[in-house]
């Protein structure tokens, strides 16, 4: 079971004031998870701590129009961030998802409040439009040390009207350098984005690199009775590519669990071997991991520090990843699973098929799993570097 951390010394009178700010996805996924189990942590350090939530923002076309016209800086936001600092101060307001609904407007009202200001950076919205680095679910990085606008006009989200709204937005704030003259620390949850974020032209001495941290809870059984993939159905989480390794590994039993643009397609696509257990809430895919051989995080697309591979290697369960992004900051090759390129349906099958007919190699890329996860991905060790980030800021104040 996870440790509990220990109280640490106050900054000034009392506990330390932290205030998580945080824009709502329509569809909830990683960054909830991580906003929640953050304020779990700083709660149980002693801190006191309170969550600022706005959004989800909404689909309609009146307000998607809204919503573009304040992509860049939206006073609004800044001012209502203000009302609630003005009776609540803290020592530290630390956000995660900005875009659209905070804006840089909400750094803005952040510092004025006398705070230091934290960013956690969970995806690469600071330079890409669609904050995936995928265009036509293909891999990219020339908005990184290039143009967000032209990355816009060439349709990174999807939608060109959308992706050339993100696309100026950025452009501006870029220029103006809107998402850093009032950002006093960047926390970084793998050393890619952390890389990432300074190739863009942030300042490399604000960025610190916090890695992700989850609740150890018991490991899996050892039953190991499938492989598992858990997360989005979409096409930049590689589903089309498992769908591909399931048919040319038919022998390995697969259960897929969640929701997304493809689940329709996951749906049809069970049949022998392959289950489709629907959207499951986090209990429902920890019983899931009890049970399973080996996790699979098959992404085409530049991952952070994805709760997929963290969560199944917590429980004890080696993961088959792509070499992408930052999962091979979770995933040594040989240690604690394996590692295939993205996109390749046949090096994912022969991988799947390894570890499904070798149970005491699986069973021992379980227990590095295990090991190398309380090392570096517990929740107790995200929450001790963030405090000891605070209490750098708070002093330099």
């Amino acid at each position: 079971m996870e440790s509990v951390i220990t109280t640490r010394p106050s900054v000034g009178q009392g506990a330390l004031r932290v205030l998580l700010a945080h824009g709502m996805y329509r569809h909830p996924g990683g960054e909830e998870r991580h906003v929640a189990l953050l304020e779990e942590g700083l709660r149980r350090a002693g801190a006191d701590v309170r969550v600022y939530r706005r959004g989800p923002a909404g689909a309609d076309f009146s307000t998607r129009i809204g919503l573009a016209a304040g992509l860049t800086y939206r006073p609004s936001a800044g001012r209502q961030l203000a009302r609630e600092l003005e009776g609540r101060p803290v020592d530290v307001v630390h956000f995660h998802n900005l875009m659209p609904l905070l804006t840089p407007a909400a750094l803005r009202a952040a510092k004025r409040s006398g705070a230091a200001v934290v960013w956690t950076v969970h995806n690469y919205r600071f330079a890409c439009p669609a904050g995936t680095l995928l265009r036509d679910e293909t891999p990219h990085d020339d908005c990184i040390e290039g143009s967000s606008l032209l990355c816009g006009l060439r349709n990174a989200r999807g939608s060109l009207a959308e992706s050339v709204a993100y696309g100026l937005a950025l452009e501006i704030q870029r220029r103006l350098r809107l998402l850093e003259r009032w950002v006093d620390a960047y926390v970084a949850p793998s050393r890619f984005i952390a890389r990432t974020l300074v190739r863009a032209g942030y300042p490399a001495e604000r960025v610190h690199v916090v890695p992700n941290g989850v609740p150890l809870h018991r490991p899996a059984t050892g039953a190991r009775t499938h492989a598992l993939y858990a997360g989005r159905l979409s096409p930049e989480k590689g589903i089309p590519t498992l769908l591909d390794a399931a048919r040319l590994a038919p022998k390995v039993p697969l259960v897929l669990a969640g929701d997304g643009p493809l689940a329709t397609a996951v749906r049809n696509s069970a049949a022998g071997e392959v289950r489709y257990m629907g959207s499951l809430g986090a209990a429902g895919v920890a019983d899931l991991l009890q049970d399973a051989s080996f996790a699979i995080v098959p992404s085409r697309c530049h991952e952070n520090l994805p709760f997929a591979a963290i969560e199944s290697v917590a429980a004890g369960v080696p993961v088959v990843a792509s070499r992408v992004g930052g999962l091979p900051e979770i995933v040594e090759h040989g240690v604690n699973g394996l590692l295939v390129p993205p996109g390749d349906p046949a090096a994912l099958a022969e991988a799947m098929r390894a570890l499904w007919s070798d149970p005491d190699r699986t069973a021992r890329l379980g227990s590095a799993a295990r090991r190398i996860a309380v090392e570096r991905f517990s929740l107790t060790a995200q929450t001790d570097r963030l405090l000891d980030l605070y209490d750098k800021l708070r002093s330099a104040t």
